[in-house]
């Protein structure tokens, strides 16, 4: 007999096709993940809202009307006080913006004479430091624009302002 037909040979024949099955068994692995993965994503976006179809969080929410045109109100008057440590005199006029609409833009007219009372307390107080340089000018400003929005709110109207701006502004 030949030894290439001796069936008594210890080492036993290597199968081919293995690496087939293992080729196929990875390529099912990691279409069995990216499917996985995509129905996550899928799921995901849906409940954060991302999503194109059916009816999302984001949807149901109302939506938010658009904000009003900037209106700017000029406050007629012209305020004149002494500075505190000084003796020289600070003259300024103001206008103020809201975006809160006609209602805020009448309530500012209708309380003028309370706006007005509590723009000359603050700047009672003023001190020329108050109004030496561009910072200093933008606190009393945001001072400002915090009372006249406590006036309003104290006498119930449904709006603000916004930024309160010097039109004019002597200091002697």
């Amino acid at each position: 007999m030949n030894a290439a037909t001796d069936l008594s040979d210890p080492k036993p024949a290597k199968k081919k096709g293995g690496g087939l099955v293992r080729i196929l068994g990875f390529g099912l692995a990691f279409v069995a993940g990216s499917a996985a993965g995509g129905f996550g994503a899928i799921l995901a976006a849906s409940q954060l809202g991302l999503g194109g179809s059916g009816a999302s969080h984001a949807e149901a929410a109302p939506a938010k009307p658009p904000p009003s045109p900037v209106e700017y109100v000029e406050i007629d008057n012209s305020f004149t006080t002494n500075l505190i440590d000084t003796g020289r005199y600070l003259q300024i006029r103001l206008s103020v913006s809201t975006t809160d609409g006609p209602d805020a833009v009448a309530a500012i007219g209708q309380h003028k004479p309370a706006i007005i009372s509590s723009v000359l307390a603050v700047l009672g107080e003023a001190a020329e430091a108050d109004v030496a340089d561009r910072v200093a000018k933008d606190k009393l400003r945001g001072k400002l624009k915090i009372i006249i929005n406590d006036v309003l709110k104290s006498n119930g109207a449904l709006g603000g302002v916004d930024e309160v701006f010097f039109t004019s502004m002597v200091v002697q």
